[in-house]
């Protein structure tokens, strides 16, 4: 192996880092003024992998082996890998609401917002599937608003928060296992910030989005404290004709303060009375 930078310096490197794009590298290696930085990080990794030391998620993902076990067999934390499919990666759905302590049951998919597409990936038994940022936030620049940090094995990841997750989660049930899987994780929440809830469907400006929350905030007034002058808000942008949940144009409940047809499990929290 030839580089500048010490095999003590590396470990340094990969002690903070158990999940890491070649891009991390090379940043870490320009920060240390190490020549060809790029070419050094492919050797360095090219040997630790060889030594058993690394092993790749996919090309450019790298994570460590902990010591005694076997490359071929290893795990990498999913939510870490996700991290890393891209510098603008911000995990979402139903993986951010397991990074925030709401999810309900234990998922094997894993979703994350990127500005551009890419192909699905899976890893092991991990599945991992790239969603674009909804349009309205690139047009406006506002890729990370209602998104925080969450510390995930000594790193940092980019999750959305509790107000945006709870309106995407309501926009795409399948990307949270479900209707009843969304339900049982949403309702864990302690709290919302309306303000914030408000900014968001502002920034979407879909009546679909509106009439979604507002019929879930009037399921739950008690538990979130919601009061009217909030759902008269969002009454105001509801559709002007109803509209349906699912892709399933039949069958459903009218919710009709909010014009929305709403599979009738859903309606009736039918999963609350087995």
């Amino acid at each position: 192996m030839q580089t500048t930078v010490s095999e003590i310096g590396f470990e340094q490197f990969l002690d903070a880092a158990p999940v890491f794009s070649l891009d991390d590298l090379v940043q870490w290696l320009d920060e240390r003024q190490v020549k060809n930085a790029r070419m050094a990080a492919y050797n360095l990794t090219k040997y630790y992998r060889r030594t058993g030391r690394l092993s790749a998620v996919k090309e450019g993902i790298y994570f460590v082996v902990p010591a005694g076990h076997e490359a071929s067999s290893a795990l990498a934390d999913p939510y870490l890998v996700a991290s890393k499919f891209g510098a603008d990666a911000v995990l979402a759905f139903h993986s951010a609401l397991d990074l925030l302590g709401f999810g309900h049951s234990t998922f094997n998919t894993f979703h994350v917002f990127s500005d551009r597409p890419r192909s699905p990936f899976r890893f092991r038994n991990d599945h991992f599937r790239v969603v674009q940022t909804p349009e309205p936030l690139l047009k406006q620049s506002k890729q990370y608003f209602g998104t925080e940090k969450v510390e995930r094995l000594g790193m940092k990841i980019v999750v959305t928060g509790k107000e945006r997750t709870l309106v995407e989660c309501l926009e795409r049930p399948h990307y949270c296992g479900g209707f009843e899987e969304m339900y049982r994780s949403l309702e864990k929440m302690p709290y919302l910030q309306f303000d914030v809830l408000l900014e968001y469907l502002a920034i979407r400006a879909q009546k679909n989005l509106y009439a979604r929350t507002g019929f879930f905030l009037s399921q739950h007034a008690e538990n979130f404290h919601v009061d009217q002058t909030l759902l008269t808000e969002l009454r105001i942008h509801v559709p002007a004709q109803p509209v349906y949940w699912t892709p399933v144009r039949k069958g459903g409940v009218l919710a009709k303060p909010w014009n929305l047809i709403v599979p009738e499990a859903v309606y009736h929290h039918s999963w609350e009375q087995g």
